[in-house]
């Protein structure tokens, strides 16, 4: 077998959501430690720092406060002819930023964790300025956009067999174009071996502050009520300034971290927002989640193989949280562990590592 060594990888990503910039930190951090030059860039912010930022402000108003607004974008970018995007006024910049970042890295192989690179990669294929094999991760789950399945793209990374199944179904597309290998999570996410089995007096949640100020209020009033001897650790973003009333003891409010890793390791549940890169690492730290917030879109289809894996559950209430939680601590915590224990089997936080040795397999060796 003979060595051809492409040591040279370009990731691209985007800043829209957390979990675009999540799977290309990860990938790189996969690469560098098979000894592969990476690098990571944002083509969109390095084109049009300005109209970037108006753009990603517009996404996390959504976001926070008209989620029915994101549901009508989402449904328009599903829809769009993708094809004719790359050269449209106010992307062309974007592509040519793209196109000299390929000519002046050299890469040997192009991972796409937004799908608009991979159809500029497309164009500027088509044109003959561009040579080098791409990819493209999803970073969805089930609910899956057309934007990231109609592209010419020689491989997709899916995170799930379930969503490989629907969209070969949805789009008719080849088997051997695709490869269901997980979501790409850092390493430094993996379950504690001392987390132990939780009652009302270990308890330990991590709640992410995202649906409307008025639901958070009211669940963490309602948990630190039911569950007094409870760790709570709020991850509570725009809402900080409302939420440091409820800091004591043994609840700790912070705007944002760097330790989730550390966090994800030790609790027994997350509660929150159905965003990839948050599901995916909670995956891999075998972290059962509770969703109380779901955009319309993509996020439902996390929440759906959730579900599916029986992995978490939907809490449509404040209510529906408490009765959620004292079922899976009931008998020794038996539908916790059910949960701790299908994500365990499920492996779909270990994506990274089955890029890596996909694209090894095709890209680094030859009969």
């Amino acid at each position: 077998m003979k060595r051809v060594a492409p040591k040279r990888a370009l990731i691209v990503s985007v800043g829209y959501g957390e979990g675009h910039h999540a799977a290309a930190r990860a990938l790189a951090q996969e690469f560098c430690a098979r000894d592969w030059s990476v690098r990571v860039i944002d083509p969109c912010k390095m084109a049009h720092p300005f109209l970037f930022e108006l753009t990603r402000r517009f996404y996390q108003f959504c976001v926070r406060r008209a989620p029915w607004l994101w549901a009508i974008t989402y449904e328009q970018t599903d829809t769009a002819d993708w094809s004719v995007k790359p050269f449209a006024p106010g992307l062309r910049g974007v592509t040519e930023t793209l196109a000299a970042q390929v000519k002046e890295f050299c890469p040997d192989v192009v991972l796409c964790t937004y799908p608009l690179y991979a159809h500029m990669l497309d164009a500027l294929r088509l044109e003959g300025r561009v040579k080098v094999p791409y990819a493209v991760v999803v970073t969805d789950a089930l609910e899956i956009s057309r934007p990231w399945m109609v592209n010419k793209a020689p491989l997709i990374f899916l995170p799930d067999e379930y969503s490989l199944e629907r969209v070969s179904e949805r789009y008719a597309l080849d088997f051997n174009r695709m490869a269901a290998v997980g979501f790409p999570v850092k390493r430094e996410f993996h379950p504690d071996a001392d987390r132990g089995v939780p009652d009302a007096e270990t308890l330990w949640i991590v709640y992410g502050a995202y649906a409307p100020l008025g639901r958070v209020q009211q669940d963490l009033a309602a948990l630190i009520a039911r569950y007094p001897a409870a760790c709570i650790t709020v991850i509570a973003g725009a809402h900080c300034a409302d939420l440091l009333h409820f800091a004591s003891e043994r609840v700790e409010v912070v705007p944002r971290t760097d330790r989730m890793h550390e966090l994800f390791a030790r609790a027994h549940f997350y509660i929150g927002k159905a965003g990839a890169a948050t599901v995916f690492e909670a995956y891999a730290s075998h972290l059962p989640v509770l969703v109380n917030y779901a955009l319309p879109g993509q996020e439902q289809g996390n929440l759906e193989l959730l579900l599916q894996d029986g992995a978490g559950c939907r809490v449509r209430t404040t209510a529906d949280m408490l009765v959620t939680i004292e079922a899976a601590l009931a008998h020794g915590a038996a539908g916790w562990c059910r949960m701790r224990d299908a994500m365990a089997q499920s492996g779909r936080g270990r994506g990274a590592k089955g890029i890596a040795d996909v694209l090894e397999k095709r890209f680094l060796y030859e009969e």
